[in-house]
């Protein structure tokens, strides 16, 4: 009988060892999603800045360089999910509502309406914001 008690524990540790390496690996995922959303974060405010001080071909550029960064977000992140956003319904859809908002800031900064430009980009600086709360170390 101790034979399969011994056999016993040793299975229960090594499933607490797979849980707790499991969950870890988890934690390691929601910490590189906020790295790459405070990478994203950076290129949306350097776009910003070039906006209010550059001219258009200097602004699309940026904007371009945060698109970028937002599809690289995008590809890596979208599956499987981050664990803070694995029950949210909107989670895939916004990434394609961003980039769609991305692509018409990059039209009105090709007509050069600065205003309309700003406009756009506005809303995913909240978005931004939401998600870096969300997978922020203290958030979880």
């Amino acid at each position: 009988m101790s034979f399969v008690r011994a056999i016993g524990r040793r299975l229960a540790l090594a499933a607490l060892f797979v849980l707790a390496l499991s969950l870890s690996v988890r934690s390691d995922e929601v910490a590189a999603f906020h790295a790459a959303v405070e990478e994203a974060t950076t290129e949306y405010r350097v776009a910003m800045a070039t906006l209010e001080t550059s001219g258009q071909a200097e602004t699309s550029a940026a904007v371009q360089r945060f698109r970028q960064a937002w599809q690289s977000l995008n590809a890596r992140f979208v599956r499987p999910r981050p664990a803070p956003f694995a029950d949210d319904p909107d989670y895939p859809t916004m990434f394609m509502q961003v980039d769609v908002q991305l692509v018409g800031v990059l039209l009105t900064i090709d007509i050069g309406n600065r205003d309309a430009a700003r406009n756009g980009l506005a809303p995913i600086g909240e978005t931004l914001a939401r998600l870096s709360a969300r997978s922020a170390p203290g958030a979880r």
